[in-house]
């Protein structure tokens, strides 16, 4: 049966950069590695957020003929710690995002091209079920305060997922999720639910959107999965596809398999690819949003609307993972990349550190959580919930407890009182925080973003120690010591910890 849509394409960016203020002060310290900037938040701001708020089509003399932004003609998430540094240090770069999402929503009978994020940049799988609904709480509060709706999907970090994941998507009400092809098991029909087809190579037909059932719901529960096309995706990313873009429109073509075929051709990337990794590659997206696809009367969408036109004809369930721990889409071991020496990333350096790190910080987590039930219990409410409800406080940036927090979940109202429960919730945000994925992403645990995790685990060390008396840090550091380093001048996690990650 054709689709209402008969050729159409969809281009997401994951638009992200883990948090990089110190938890002490709040600020962002100068970054050598960033070059002639400041930092590299500042760096990636002038080289991709902003230029694809305006990018430019040239004519044959080098005239500027005229100027897209491209968030209107993509779908795309940014990270809610990234966008809170752009209302902040960038706010025309950010307006541009947020007008983009409306007209967009306009153009589109309301399905507006930005998604959501979960707020910390953590392994979902990887963390606790109550972790998880926190940070995907979180996101989607940051996400309603800044777009001004509700978000149809959420992206995940490294689209790592599982059936608890989905499952929880679903609890939020997400209508949709994007995945690597790579994720999918096996599909049918949903008509008549017919023998199963085995598509675990990466075979899946990314064309389409598939429903995924909660398998404990009895089929009452699901959710919509788009699985972008992994080579196009790829040859964007490493090849440079973006670079000329009638050859990357002409590929996207040859996607959809013949004249008389029809579906949804979708990539998605890392947003930095447009102006940050792949210098101009932003005016390559805005001309082959612009002009090419029209020319080729390919529409240009977003996931939520050709949703609404194609809803999904085939079922589909994912792979399990490794040890049942799940998938994504930058490992090919799952999620071993996040805790296992499992060799992506590596750079021929040993990554037999990443699971001391994980060990050591799910170590701390569990005693940090036992003294926010125990400080917790007389103070709040419900403490948990306490901590669903201060994502609103991060989101807003304020450095105190608003009046409306405190009349919702603290049963003592005294300033110490006060000042103790913000304590005790930027504790739990932060041991939350020293858990972002990047942190185990490159190659060494001296490396930038395991430091920045590590000086997060230090800070709420410290705040626990404030709050409960208890001193966290010797066992956290007998772990840690057993995380073999790569650079000479810091042998082990132990070194990192006492030399790089202080205030």
């Amino acid at each position: 049966m054709p689709s209402v849509l008969r050729r159409a394409v969809c281009i997401h960016g994951h638009f992200y950069q883990p948090p990089r203020e110190s938890p002490w002060t709040g600020r962002i310290e100068r970054q050598e590695s960033a070059g002639d900037y400041h930092d590299w938040n500042e760096r990636i701001a002038a080289e991709c957020y902003a230029p694809n708020t305006e990018a430019r089509i040239m004519g044959p003399n080098g005239q500027v003929l005229k100027r897209i932004n491209n968030y209107g003609l993509i779908s795309f998430n940014f990270g809610p710690t990234l966008m809170m540094w752009l209302e902040k240090e960038n706010p025309a770069a950010y307006a541009k995002i947020i007008a983009a999402d409306r007209e967009s929503s306009r153009r589109l009978k309301g399905h507006g091209n930005a998604i959501a994020q979960a707020f910390v940049h953590l392994i979902l799988p990887l963390a606790d079920p109550r972790d998880q609904r926190t940070v995907l709480y979180w996101g989607i509060l940051d996400f309603k305060r800044r777009f001004g709706r509700d978000p149809e999907a959420l992206w995940l970090p490294e689209t790592a997922c599982d059936d608890q994941v989905l499952s929880l998507l679903i609890d939020f009400k997400m209508k949709y999720v994007i995945l690597s092809p790579s994720q999918a098991e096996r599909v049918r029909p949903l008509k008549n639910q017919g023998p199963w087809w085995n598509v675990s190579d990466g075979s899946i037909d990314p064309k389409k959107p598939y429903r995924w059932f909660d398998p404990r719901s009895l089929r009452k529960r699901f959710i919509d999965i788009f699985f972008y096309d992994g080579p196009i995706s790829a040859a964007i990313s490493f090849e440079k596809l973006m670079s000329d873009s009638k050859v990357c429109a002409d590929r996207i073509v040859q996607a959809f398999g013949g004249e008389e075929s029809d579906g949804l051709v979708s990539m998605a990337t890392d947003g930095e690819l447009y102006g940050h990794h792949h210098k101009f590659a932003e005016m390559g997206l805005a001309y082959l949003l612009s002009e090419e696809f029209p020319r080729r009367k390919i529409e240009v969408v977003n996931y939520g609307y050709f949703l609404s036109k194609n809803p999904p004809l085939w079922e589909v369930q994912i792979k399990s993972g490794p040890q049942g721990l799940g998938t994504s889409w930058s490992c090919s071991h799952g999620v071993g990349r996040w805790f296992l020496d499992c060799g992506c990333g590596s750079e021929g350096k040993s990554q037999r550190w990443r699971t001391p790190l994980r060990q050591a910080l799910n170590t701390l987590k569990a005693r940090l959580d036992e003294a926010t039930l125990e400080k917790g219990e007389g103070l709040f409410q419900d403490v948990w919930a306490a901590r669903n409800d201060y994502g609103e406080v991060i989101s807003g940036g304020v450095s105190q407890l608003p009046d409306s927090f405190i009349q919702r979940h603290l049963l003592k109202k005294s300033s110490l009182d006060i000042k103790r429960a913000l304590h005790l919730m930027e504790m739990q945000k932060f041991a939350l925080y020293m858990f972002t994925s990047c942190g185990w992403f490159f190659s060494d645990i001296a490396g930038l973003e395991a430091v920045q995790n590590l000086k997060y685990a230090r800070r709420a060390i410290e705040l626990a120690q404030e709050i409960s008396g208890q001193n966290l840090e010797p066992e956290f550091l007998e772990i840690i010591a057993q995380a073999p380093g790569n650079d000479p001048k810091f042998p082990d996690g132990l070194a990192v910890y006492q030399d790089l990650a202080r205030k």
